[in-house]
């Protein structure tokens, strides 16, 4: 498919009174179904791991399809407090409201973001106005329930890796930092269960772990559009979304239903970052737009 011409704006616009900063990726002829990129939180950027955004931004707008990466609220370059994922609805609101009127054709936008970006777009996509689809990559759902389970599996599996048994024969781990690990997880586990908490402390444990999963529930439940999930079989996020899936007859009901798709990439990391996954989700995404654009 023969790429188009596109320019690229760059774009400062208001979300309660702080300045957020985006690029524009707008073709000359855009077609009505647009991307918003967000990023993950932490130490991270509109232009994503390894420039992941910047090269499917480019990709995408090559054909036809108008795209805005933005930094929300205390991320990058835009100002302001960084809250969280489970508080960017307002800067997922006024980047769509931005990207409509830079873009005027456009009439649809999808959400694609990975780890705790996706996990934000499950919680607020449904609350966006104009927001008609989400691409969810290696979602975050992490709690201490969920990560204890999925390294029992991860480690009893190693056990039956032949390389495994050559290397710890061959002394090649460091037993003794691995045993010291372990206590101090241990004790400091046991310092917090038996130490007074405050209510501050457990309103934050919950909002960190089993609080974002129900937010992430109820959010996937609502938004009616339909989904795709973008999966790596190399990353402990993945394992731990398919383990909190798995146990969770709730979370079932929602994900089976129609109009959400899967695709897994066996050998790509957490981030997509080698070459071949990263074509093989920019594809995907490419993919998935179109098929919307032709609905």
């Amino acid at each position: 498919m023969k790429t188009r011409p596109m320019n690229e704006i760059p774009l400062v616009f208001d979300c309660q009174g702080e300045d957020l900063i985006g690029i524009v990726h707008r073709p000359q002829v855009p077609s009505e179904v647009g991307v918003l990129a967000v990023v993950a939180g932490g130490p991270q950027y509109r232009a994503g791991v390894g420039r992941g955004m910047v090269s499917l931004a480019r990709m995408l707008a090559g054909h036809g399809v108008p795209v805005l990466r933005f930094d929300y609220r205390g991320l990058g370059d835009s100002s302001g407090e960084f809250l969280g994922f489970n508080h960017i609805a307002e800067d997922l609101q006024a980047a769509v409201n931005a990207f409509r009127q830079e873009v005027p054709e456009l009439k649809r936008v999808v959400l694609w973001g990975g780890c705790d970006a996706a996990s934000a777009a499950m919680i607020h996509g449904c609350k966006v106005a104009g927001v008609e689809s989400l691409i969810l990559g290696n979602p975050w759902v992490s709690t201490d329930e969920i990560r204890s389970a999925v390294l029992r599996k991860h480690y009893v599996k190693r056990l039956g890796d032949r390389h495994f048994w050559q290397k710890l024969i061959r002394f090649e781990y460091n037993l003794v930092d691995y045993a010291l690990a372990g206590v101090q997880k241990v004790t400091a586990k046991s310092a917090r269960l038996l130490s007074p908490r405050t209510s501050s402390q457990v309103d934050a444990d919950a909002e960190g772990g089993g609080r974002a999963t129900d937010s992430m529930l109820a959010g996937l439940r609502q938004f009616k559009g339909p989904v795709l999930f973008l999966m790596s079989g190399r990353s402990l996020v993945s394992n731990e979304f398919d383990e909190l899936i798995g146990g969770d007859s709730a979370w079932q009901s929602v994900y089976n239903r129609p109009g959400i798709k899967r695709i897994d990439l066996p050998d790509a990391d957490q981030t997509f970052s080698d070459g071949d996954s990263r074509e093989r989700v920019n594809q995907a995404i490419l993919d998935w737009v179109v098929g919307l654009r032709e609905c």
